[in-house]
């Protein structure tokens, strides 16, 4: 329901911008984004060829080839309360916009009395009555409600793009809490072995020491050791627990803590060389900025035109009594000569809303920019890291099963165990920080994109 009503908003505030087009005195809103994207940041040499790997499409969470992640998007959807609030924002835009243009056109009022007087005097009964049909109306000889029309219509086309970036953020800031309830998971399962490591270490240290064969120096070490391997793992719990409230709040669910987390799968895919040229095209945010300097454009054009004169007609059509009908016209004409600067100063303002417009347009298109760029960089960057932890897993891993065996016949000390236990475990907890890391700057990228590759 609320996608059709969106698509609708959207219908007629295109229809806005293509009739304000045609309208007297007023600049098409694609010369002035064509010109913006002309004259603003220009990307670097490498943005602007062709990238291997086809084109951006929607639908960039199937490359996480997760299901459950793809129902919780579904899910925050229509449930977020931020979506509701972008949607409810284009819908007071289409709201203000039809309100300016309805200047576009007369006015009709009925204005009626009837008064009835019974006396008997000579003439007996006698009635009187009156009512007029009233119509207003100034056209828009310069142009200037049109301008206003139009600019109240881009700013529309740019709520609308406000809502579909909120639409993607969310689903962006859906996938990051769904990873990081994933290795918060994974962490919690890990501490759990670590916690059965080291009970059964104590139970084997416990035995040596009654027998002569350990000290009970050894023993005071490892259960130091589980009493810490189980404060970790409360922690981990907590942070599960922390998260999965977090992520049933943004999805619109009470917090119950109710989520089931599955481990992190790794990424899919790689990043394809070079980056589109159409980015300026794809992201919202950009798209919104781009009409909100089209918008205060026309909001300049219009307040300048308060300068030139305006001509208005009314029309007065009825009867005073039943035997005597009326039909008036009017016209006036009306020439600002001096109004103490308020023209001056309306034009000021619109002029200073245009140049912060433009400068926020730039600050959007060098942010894009950056997130591309730096994105594309991490991915890189976190790939060979990625490759370098596995081996740290698998070298600590076999380090630390060989020191604790050689413990257990009496060669080595606890100590040995203890360092080469805590390698592993660190080796291991990176790993997971490094999988949950890719995965949300996979994410960060697609959201750069505006959209995602094949």
């Amino acid at each position: 329901m609320r996608q059709t009503t969106i698509r609708t908003l959207a219908f007629s505030a295109l229809a806005a911008l293509l009739l304000g087009g045609c309208a007297h005195n007023v600049v098409p809103t694609k010369v002035l984004t064509d010109e913006l994207k002309a004259n603003g940041p220009q990307p670097p040499r490498r943005f602007q060829s062709s990238y291997v790997g086809g084109t951006v499409r929607d639908g960039w969470l199937k490359c996480f080839r997760d299901p459950t992640l793809n129902r919780l998007v579904r899910e925050a959807q229509r449930n977020n309360p931020d979506i509701q609030i972008a949607a409810a924002r284009v819908e007071k835009a289409v709201a203000q916009m039809n309100l300016t243009a309805s200047g576009l056109y007369p006015t009709v009022s009925l204005s009626g009395t009837h008064n009835q007087r019974n006396y008997s005097y000579r003439n007996g009964d006698h009635y009187n009555t009156s009512g007029l049909f009233l119509i207003g109306w100034e056209p828009d000889i310069w142009g200037r409600v049109s301008n206003l029309t139009v600019s109240d219509a881009e700013l529309t086309v740019a709520q609308l793009a406000d809502y579909e970036w909120a639409r993607q953020s969310l689903s962006a800031t859906t996938a990051r809490a769904w990873f990081l309830l994933g290795a918060d998971k994974m962490i919690a399962d890990f501490s759990r072995q670590v916690v059965a490591i080291d009970k059964q270490a104590v139970a084997v240290l416990e035995k040596r020491a009654k027998i002569g064969q350990g000290n009970m120096r050894d023993v005071h070490m490892i259960r130091g050791m589980l009493a810490e391997a189980r404060d970790n793992l409360q922690a981990a719990l907590a942070a599960k627990d922390r998260d999965t409230r977090a992520l049933e709040t943004l999805i619109g669910r009470y917090p119950a803590n109710r989520i089931n987390a599955y481990s992190l799968k790794g990424v899919h895919g790689r990043v394809p060389t070079g980056v589109p040229m159409g980015l300026l095209n794809r992201r919202p945010d950009i798209i919104a900025a781009q009409f909100r300097v089209a918008s205060a454009f026309h909001r300049t054009e219009a307040a300048r035109l308060l300068r030139l004169p305006s001509l208005s007609f009314s029309l007065q059509l009825g009867y005073e009594t039943l035997e005597e009908r009326i039909a008036k016209l009017f016209s006036s004409l009306l020439m600002p000569l001096f109004d103490g600067g308020n023209i001056q100063a309306q034009i000021d303002d619109a002029t200073a809303d245009q140049k912060a417009a433009i400068a926020a347009y730039k600050k959007t298109v060098l942010n894009a920019y950056r997130e591309v760029e730096t994105a594309i960089a991490q991915d890189r960057y976190l790939a060979h890291r990625y490759a370098y932890v596995l081996t740290m897993v698998k070298e600590y891993k076999a380090a630390y099963d060989m020191t604790y065996k050689n413990y257990q016949i009496g060669q080595g000390t606890i100590l040995d165990v203890l360092q080469a236990q805590t390698k592993w475990i660190n080796a291991k907890i990176q790993r997971t920080q490094i999988m949950k890391e890719r995965l949300v700057n996979r994410v960060n990228l697609h959201l750069a994109l505006g959209g995602s590759f094949k």
